[in-house]
């Protein structure tokens, strides 16, 4: 096995190769991110969401969500973000500095259809999420087309961090930069 982890062109491939992975799989590590937003309150908000497509040519990821959910609030307020993923089989964790876009209507349709018609119920129930119950069986779960959006999150930044069993190696990516890449302290 190579140390992909000592080199900075096979750091950013292994990192890519995990979030395209985690966007066609169910069950990658990169599968699911943490994103983190600029609450509305103040102070930041953290969230699991599910990656739904990785583009390296263009630098970003595909997430679904509701249209009535907090972040897409938080995200049109302020459309910087972060998501975290981190793989224990590979001791990898990475950092992603984005700029999301929320789109909705015909645009998002093709993505709309790809949707399994069981997952479809999560976009539409109501009351909306957030919204106080009674008892957690008061929703009802009726696909609502309208609150179906794509978050395209476009990275500016990726910090990848390798936790070695005696040494630890990390590493930023910036767009900036065109993906260069730059060995930074742990």
């Amino acid at each position: 096995m190579t140390d992909w982890w000592a080199e900075l062109g096979q750091l950013q491939d292994r990192f890519w190769t995990c979030l395209c992975d985690g966007a066609a799989g169910r069950h990658p590590a990169a599968r699911f991110l943490a994103l983190a937003t600029a609450g509305q309150t103040g102070g930041a908000e953290a969230r699991m969401v599910v990656l739904r497509g990785a583009d390296r040519g263009n630098g970003s990821l595909t997430v679904h969500t509701d249209t009535l959910s907090a972040k897409v609030s938080e995200l049109r307020a302020d459309p910087r973000a972060s998501l975290l993923f981190w793989d224990p089989d590979l001791r990898l964790q990475v950092r992603l500095k984005v700029e999301v876009g929320i789109d909705t209507g015909q645009v998002v349709d093709a993505d709309w259809q790809r949707v399994p018609e069981p997952a479809r119920r999560v976009y539409g129930i109501l009351p909306p999420p957030g919204a106080d119950l009674t008892a957690p069986v008061d929703l009802a779960t009726l696909p609502d087309r309208s609150r179906f959006a794509v978050m395209t999150c476009t990275i500016t930044r990726i910090d990848a961090l390798h936790l070695g069993r005696t040494t630890h190696r990390r590493a930023m990516f910036r767009r900036s930069d065109d993906w260069i890449g730059q060995w930074i302290a742990p």
